[in-house]
């Protein structure tokens, strides 16, 4: 298995109400320190005595925090500032909607006293659009899609069909060569990461939009309707962006229509643009955010969400 087969494959394993899920118990990857709890959270490795999970934290991979070891991520940060349990149950890849239907489900297992939904806003493919998939970057997942009732989760996937992470599509002899190559020359998997993405000669990505798949503005008003539904005594809606997000007119007015509905459900809102863009961006970025780019949105999230005025 190769390394980026492990990051992926080792990591999860297939849910069949969520498409997939962090695999309890995996030690993580090779180049940063990730460690998968027995409830499928990742561990923070913060020393707490005792540790009682008052805090649950949902999204995709900026709050699983990719690219960087446990203690710097921001929930293991929030967890130090706030001196209580911090459950990090984000995963990488996952939809909006995606991510509140596995914080629905981790509500019922255990009492929380707060919950930090993060949703990630790009031009193209964020977290709103990712809900529109029955297959994403080859994992299998549910997806909302239109009936004659409404807004509806689809079944999730056949996660065996080729073309997916646990089903791999065979190179043909020019692919398998070019992989041969990429795995043994650093400077070529360099470019082509760079340039094409990790991991492109896997034929592990396969990504079908569902048929009936709802249309985004609709995703947005259901999730964030369906987020102020629930029961829970602090809920706190976390905007976080990529670098080029912060000006992208796009991501500017999407951030404004979900700030319009958000603030009509009277939702909490941490809005980290701003913050963001104080800082120059090798600060804070390096595809996802670094452990410094991660200490700035904990900062902004414990004093805009959980210290009392």
């Amino acid at each position: 298995m190769s390394e980026f087969e492990a990051e992926y494959i080792g990591i999860s394993r297939f849910d069949d109400r969520l498409g997939y899920v962090p695999r309890e118990g995996a030690p993580g990857w090779t180049n940063v320190k990730v460690t998968i709890t027995n409830d499928g959270f990742r561990l923070n490795n913060v020393e707490m005595e005792p540790r009682i999970s008052e805090v649950l934290v949902v999204g995709d991979s900026f709050t699983f925090c990719y690219q960087v070891s446990n203690p710097e991520t921001w929930p293991a940060c929030l967890e130090k500032k706030l001196n209580r349990g911090v459950d990090n149950g984000g995963v990488f890849g996952y939809g909006a909607a995606q991510a509140l239907k596995r914080a629905s489900l981790k509500l019922g297992e255990k009492n929380y006293c707060s919950l930090v939904f993060s949703v990630w806003l790009d031009s193209k493919h964020d977290d709103f659009e990712r809900d529109r998939f029955s297959y994403r970057d080859g994992f299998a997942k549910p997806a909302l899609v239109r009936t004659d009732e409404g807004i509806e989760w689809s079944a999730v996937s056949d996660p065996n069909q080729p073309g997916t992470k646990y089903n791999p599509s065979k190179p043909n002899f020019y692919e398998r060569f070019l992989k041969l190559a990429y795995e043994r020359v650093t400077m070529l998997a360099f470019v082509v990461d760079r340039s094409m993405g990790p991991g492109i000669f896997l034929r592990d990505d396969l990504t079908i939009e569902h048929p009936k798949a709802a249309d985004k503005d609709v995703i947005i008003e259901w999730t964030l309707k369906e987020f102020s539904h629930l029961k829970i005594y602090n809920k706190i809606l976390l905007l976080q962006y990529n670098s080029d997000g912060l000006t992208d007119s796009e991501v500017l007015a999407k951030r404004a229509m979900i700030l319009k509905i958000a603030s009509a459900l009277s939702l909490k809102i941490v809005d980290t643009l701003n913050v963001l863009a104080k800082y120059e961006p090798q600060k804070l970025w390096a595809g996802h955010h670094t452990p410094y780019g991660n200490e700035v949105v904990c900062e902004y999230l414990f004093e805009r969400g959980f210290r009392r005025p």
